[in-house]
C-alpha cells in the first residue's frame, strides 16, 4: 500500500508540473527533422561543428522553431494522464503546445553540455488587456546558460503564431474587398520564424514574458507583477528607471541543478508572494512535501515515529486541498469580469467606430454639396465667360466715324452736349475708382487662392497621415488587438489627434475659403460688369455727342482709347472668371478625392467592425475555454489529492488501529 501511495504521489506532483502549459542567424536551419526522439544524439548531430556555445544555443533553437508544429487541439485538452516524458513525445509526434517547445529546447542545449532550465511563468496573449490580472501561469519558455550568462529564448513563439482561419489581413491592407469573408473562430497555427526570440534581452523579454519565479527575471531588480500588468509603457518605464540586466547569478545555477520537482518546491512561496492569486502553487509544494514524508517514513530505517510523519503528510495533503479551493474560489468573478469587459469594449469600439462613421458620411455629404454647388456655379461662371467675350466682339475703334452727324447741330458750349461730356467725365472717374477696386478686389481673390493651395497641402499631408494611421489601426484590430491593447491604443490615439484636432480644422477652414473665395468672385465679377457698364455708356455718349457735333479735335482719339480700355476692361474680368473657373474645377476633383476618402474610411471601419464583432465572438469563446480549463484542472487536482489523502488516511486510521 505504502508502495501504491509513494507512486500515486509522484504522479500527482506531476499534475501540478508545467505539463499542461499552454499558450495562447541561419545556423542549423539545413538540418534534416527526422532525427529520432535520442534528443542526446540530435544535440551531438546539431552541435558537432559548432564552436561556442551561442552556436549551439542557435542551432538548436532554429531546429526546434523549425520542425516542432503547434499542436492547436491539444491548447485546451487535459489529458487522462499526465504526459511521462514531454521531450519524448514532442520530438515523437512533432507536435507540442508551449511546454513541448521548451522542453525539447531545453533537454537538447543540457544534452550539448550546457546549463539550462524550463521555466514557467506568464505571457500577454491576444487576449490581454492592460490592468488584466494574472493568476496560473499558462506559458513556458527556456532559460540557457551561455558564456557564462543565463540567457532566455521562447521558442514557441519564435516558431510561429495562432490566428483564425482563414486570415484575411492581407486582403484589407492591399485591397479592402468589401466583400471578403469574416474570419472563422477556429484557430490555425502559422508557421513564421522569429529569431527574435532567441537570446532576447531581459528587460525587452520581460514586456510580454513574466516568470512565476522573480528570479528568473535575469535583473538586479524584480519587477512586480503590477507593473507587469500595467502594459508595455509600464514596463518600459520601470526597466528605465530601476533595472538593469544581471545574468550572472549564482543562486541561479544552485536552482538550476535541482530536479524539476524540487525546484518547483524551491520556487513555491516566492512565486506566492510574487503573485498572490497563485495559491494553487503552494498545493504543488505541499504535495512535494507529502511525498518526502511518506518517503522518508518507509524508506529511513532511522526514523522512529513513521506515524507521525504520516500525520504530517495528511496534514500536507489537506494543506494542498486548501490551496486549490482558493484558487477555485477566485476563478467565476475573475472570468465574469473579463466578459463583462469584453462586452464593454466591444461597446466602446462601437462607439468609437459609429462616430468616424458620422464624421466620414457628414464628410461625404458636405463634399456632394459643394460639388453640387460647384456644378452650378461652373455652368453660370461659363455662361458669363461666354458673354463677357461677346461683350468684346463688336468693339471697333473706328466705329465713331460710321456715326453720322444730324442737320441740325449743336455748338460745343450748348448745354446738352456740356451735360453729356459732363457725364462722360464722371464716368471716367468712377471707371477709375472701380478700375482700382477690381484689381485690388483681383488681387486678394487670388492671394486668398494661393493661401488656399497652401491650406491644401496642409491638409492633403493630413489627411494622408490620418488614412495610414486607420489603416495600421484596422492592421492591429484585424490582428484579434482592441481598443485596450497598446497596439491598437497607439494608432486609434494617434488618428484621433490627427483627425478632430488637425485634419478637421483644416477641412473647415478649406471649406470656408471656398466659401469666401466663390463669395469674393461673385462679387468682383459684378464689380467689372459695373465696370464695363460705364464703358459702355461713355462709347454711346460719345456717339450721341457725334451726332450733335463732330467738331472736337479729340472725339475720336478718345473714343479709340475709350474701346481700348474697354477692351481690356472685359480682357481682366475675363481673366479673373477663368482663373475661378479653372478654381471651380479643381476643387471639384478635390471634392470628389475627399468624398472617396470618406467613402474609403467607411469601407475601413466595415473591416474594423468585421474584425471587432469577430474578436469579440472568439475572446467569448476562448474565456468560456480557459474557464473550463480550469475549472476542470482544478477539479481533477482537487479529486487527486483527496484520493491521495484518503490513501494517506487509511495509514493513519491503520496506524490507530492496527487490528
Amino acid at each position: 500500500m505504502a508502495k501504491n501511495i509513494l507512486i500515486f504521489l509522484i504522479s500527482l506532483i506531476t499534475c501540478f508540473g508545467t505539463a499542461y502549459a499552454q499558450t495562447d542567424s541561419t545556423i542549423g536551419l539545413t538540418s534534416p527533422s527526422n532525427l529520432g526522439t535520442d534528443y542526446q544524439a540530435i544535440a551531438s548531430y546539431l552541435c558537432i561543428d559548432m564552436k561556442t556555445e551561442r552556436q549551439k544555443a542557435n542551432a538548436i533553437y532554429n531546429w526546434v522553431t523549425h520542425n516542432i508544429t503547434y499542436d492547436v487541439d491539444a491548447l485546451w485538452k487535459i489529458p487522462k494522464h499526465p504526459v511521462k516524458d514531454v521531450v519524448e513525445q514532442t520530438l515523437k509526434t512533432k507536435k507540442g503546445i508551449c511546454d513541448g517547445y521548451a522542453s525539447v529546447f531545453t533537454a537538447l542545449c543540457k544534452a550539448a553540455g550546457m546549463n539550462a532550465v524550463t521555466i514557467e511563468g506568464y505571457a500577454k496573449d491576444w487576449v490581454f488587456d492592460n490592468g488584466d490580472k494574472f493568476h496560473v501561469p499558462r506559458h513556458a519558455w527556456s532559460a540557457v546558460k551561455v558564456d557564462g550568462k543565463w540567457q532566455l529564448a521562447d521558442p514557441t513563439w519564435g516558431a510561429g503564431y495562432l490566428h483564425q482561419s482563414p486570415t484575411w489581413l492581407g486582403k484589407l491592407i492591399d485591397k479592402l474587398r468589401k466583400n471578403a469573408a469574416t474570419r472563422t473562430r477556429k484557430l490555425k497555427f502559422t508557421f513564421r520564424y522569429d529569431p527574435q526570440y532567441f537570446l532576447q534581452d531581459p528587460e525587452t523579454f520581460r514586456l510580454k514574458h513574466l516568470p512565476a519565479d522573480p528570479y528568473w527575471q535575469l535583473t538586479d531588480s524584480a519587477m512586480p507583477i503590477t507593473v507587469f500588468e500595467a502594459g508595455d509603457s509600464a514596463v518600459a518605464s520601470f526597466n528605465e528607471l530601476y533595472s538593469a540586466p544581471a545574468q550572472a547569478n549564482p543562486k541561479l545555477d544552485k536552482i538550476s541543478s535541482l530536479t524539476d520537482d524540487e525546484r518547483h518546491f524551491e520556487m513555491a512561496d516566492r512565486a506566492y508572494a510574487f503573485n498572490n492569486n497563485y495559491p494553487v502553487v503552494l498545493a504543488r509544494k505541499s504535495l512535494y512535501s507529502a511525498d518526502a514524508i511518506i518517503t522518508r517514513a518507509f524508506n529511513d530505517e532511522s526514523v522512529g515515529t513513521p506515524d507521525i510523519m504520516i500525520r504530517d503528510a495528511a496534514n500536507s495533503l489537506k494543506d494542498a486541498l486548501k490551496y486549490i479551493e482558493e484558487q477555485k474560489k477566485s476563478m467565476p468573478e475573475v472570468y465574469s469580469g473579463l466578459k463583462r469587459k469584453n462586452r464593454s469594449k466591444a461597446t466602446a469600439a462601437k462607439q468609437y467606430m459609429r462616430r468616424i462613421r458620422i464624421d466620414d458620411k457628414r464628410l461625404i455629404s458636405e463634399c456632394k454639396r459643394h460639388e453640387n454647388s460647384i456644378d452650378s456655379k461652373y455652368s453660370r461662371g461659363k455662361k458669363k465667360l461666354a458673354k463677357l467675350q461677346q461683350m468684346k466682339q463688336p468693339l471697333d475703334a473706328n466705329k465713331i466715324d460710321d456715326v453720322e452727324t444730324l442737320r441740325m447741330t449743336k455748338k460745343q458750349d450748348a448745354p446738352e452736349m456740356v451735360t453729356i461730356m459732363d457725364s462722360i467725365a464722371a464716368r471716367n472717374e468712377r471707371v477709375a475708382i472701380r478700375h482700382q477696386a477690381t484689381a485690388d478686389e483681383s488681387t486678394t481673390a487670388k492671394d486668398e487662392i494661393i493661401t488656399s493651395g497652401h491650406l491644401l497641402d496642409s491638409l492633403a499631408n493630413s489627411l494622408t497621415g490620418e488614412d495610414s494611421m486607420l489603416r495600421n489601426e484596422a492592421y492591429q484590430r484585424m490582428s484579434m488587438h482592441d481598443s485596450y491593447d497598446d497596439e491598437v491604443i497607439k494608432w486609434s490615439n494617434y488618428f484621433k489627434e490627427q483627425k478632430y484636432q488637425t485634419s478637421d480644422t483644416l477641412l473647415k477652414y478649406y471649406f470656408a475659403a471656398f466659401d469666401s473665395i466663390a463669395t469674393k468672385y461673385e462679387r468682383l465679377h459684378k464689380a467689372h460688369l459695373s465696370k464695363l457698364s460705364l464703358f459702355k455708356k461713355n462709347l454711346s455718349d460719345m456717339e450721341r455727342y457725334k451726332k450733335r457735333n463732330k467738331t472736337n479735335p479729340t472725339l475720336k482719339s478718345d473714343y479709340a482709347t475709350l474701346v481700348q480700355d474697354y477692351a481690356a476692361a472685359i480682357d481682366s474680368a475675363s481673366t479673373d472668371m477663368a482663373i475661378y473657373l479653372s478654381y471651380l474645377k479643381g476643387n471639384k476633383d478635390l471634392f470628389g478625392k475627399l468624398k472617396k476618402l470618406g467613402e474609403r474610411q467607411i469601407s475601413i471601419l466595415d473591416f474594423m467592425e468585421k474584425a471587432e464583432k469577430s474578436r469579440q465572438i472568439l475572446e467569448e469563446s476562448n474565456l468560456s475555454k480557459k474557464k473550463e480549463f480550469d475549472l476542470k484542472e482544478n477539479e481533477m487536482q482537487e479529486a487527486a489529492v483527496k484520493k491521495a489523502l484518503k490513501q494517506v488516511q487509511e495509514l493513519v486510521d491503520y496506524i490507530d488501529n492496527p487490528e
